[in-house]
């Protein structure tokens, strides 16, 4: 019989992010495996499915009561405790063998629990998260580590860090890779010509950078080391930047508009439907973050047959592996001069985007599944010993937070 497994798919009621992403994308493979029963919790109602993006970007209730909510009187904690209790009480109603929260901390540990901790950038780089945020993981995770049967990260990185930062047993942690969209994948000029046209880009005739606008992901650093680049190299191939705004954006974004559009050209936040478009439309890719538990960007540049420079720390080397080439991300004089190498040897790009076809098709949804149910029935045949003490998990966590470094 097929095992009962609940999500919490509160995060698709709001704008997806990476953490949306890999919910819908995880859950659409899963169901074709046709061996789970799922169930999932949309922050007060519970429906018989696999998550999926509710329509009328994702608001469940009428007009009347949204614009009842502020006439509420402590209606955060109240819909605070709406939501654990609804939750609580589906885990029973429903007879939830497994519940798998994929975003970090479960909603309740009334049933057998696996966790996805995506990375600890919230510990390496707290800055790049708001205040709230981190202490919501500093109060959450060490219990949700210690109470959890089984831990998924997306990465051996990520897992390395798991374990020495919270002191676990390394059964306890599996790495599952995560996958990239078919969708990502080489196109000819004519395939990509109506997005691009649209954008004002001409195929094969610009830099580009897509990621999320905030300090860990470095943008300033391709800014710096583009603005090195010979003049003609940098109106022949222009930056384009393309992300929504995060968190401290401010003052990087003043930055980018007040560089010549003709050789910066930031389009903000794209459309899903015309990203694939966009990456097998550039020259090259350029990815310098300083922290990335996985790196969906690189993966689907490569995927789109277009060669990358990516940062040499964290996840990165791991995930791209020899189909692109390592930068000093703190070395904007190094990387200027790479994408200049790159840039006038088309021969080693072409050589680059068939390696980087080759490395993305080792990651796919499929196989993010099929690793993800096999750690499902682990996971609910697997001994509590595997467990560490609350106290060793609270106390190597408490040093890693102290320290603030790896």
């Amino acid at each position: 019989m097929s095992m009962r497994v609940a999500f919490n798919a509160t995060p698709l009621l709001s704008p997806l992010t990476g953490i949306g992403n890999y919910i819908v994308e995880l859950g659409t493979a899963l169901a074709r495996l046709n061996e789970v029963d799922a169930y999932s919790f949309y922050r007060y109602r519970w429906r018989h499915e696999y998550p999926t993006v509710p329509a009328a970007n994702g608001r469940i209730g009428s007009g009347f009561v949204e614009k009842m909510k502020p006439l509420v009187p402590f209606r955060g904690g109240l819909r605070h405790a709406a939501k654990f209790l609804g939750f609580r009480r589906g885990l029973r109603r429903f007879r939830i063998d497994l519940y798998h929260e994929q975003n970090y901390i479960p909603l309740s540990f009334d049933a057998p629990v696996v966790i996805t901790i995506h990375d600890l950038s919230w510990i390496r780089y707290p800055a790049s998260h708001p205040a709230d945020r981190v202490r919501w993981l500093e109060k959450g995770l060490p219990r949700a580590v210690d109470r959890a049967r089984l831990i998924l990260v997306d990465s051996e990185f990520v897992r390395q860090e798991v374990l020495s930062t919270f002191g676990l047993e390394p059964t306890r942690v599996r790495t599952t890779y995560l996958g990239v969209k078919e969708a990502f994948a080489p196109r000819t000029a004519a395939d990509a010509a109506s997005t691009l046209s649209a954008l004002n880009l001409e195929y094969g005739q610009y830099v580009l950078s897509v990621g999320t606008i905030e300090p860990r992901k470095n943008l300033q650093h391709v800014l710096d080391a583009f603005e090195r680049l010979p003049a003609a190299l940098r109106e022949r191939y222009p930056l384009v930047v393309a992300g929504a705004n995060g968190w401290q954006s401010s003052d990087l974004l003043k930055r980018i508009h007040n560089l010549s559009d003709r050789q910066v050209r930031f389009l903000g936040p794209v459309d899903q439907g015309r990203l694939p478009d966009l990456y097998a439309g550039a020259a090259v890719f350029v990815f310098p973050s300083l922290y990335e538990g996985f790196g969906f960007p690189p993966l689907e540049a490569m995927a789109s047959g277009v060669p990358v420079i990516v940062s040499d720390r964290a996840s990165l080397p791991e995930i791209v592996d020899d189909a692109g080439e390592l930068m000093n991300p703190e070395d904007p004089v190094e990387t200027s001069e790479r994408l200049r190498s790159m840039l006038e040897d088309p021969a080693h790009r072409r050589e680059l985007a068939w390696r980087g076809i080759a490395q993305a098709a080792r990651f796919t949804w499929a196989a993010c599944a099929e690793n993800t149910l096999e750690s499902y029935r682990f996971a609910l045949v697997g001994a509590p010993s595997l467990r560490a003490s609350p106290d060793v998990v609270r106390s190597a966590a408490s040093e890693r937070l102290d320290a603030g470094t790896p």
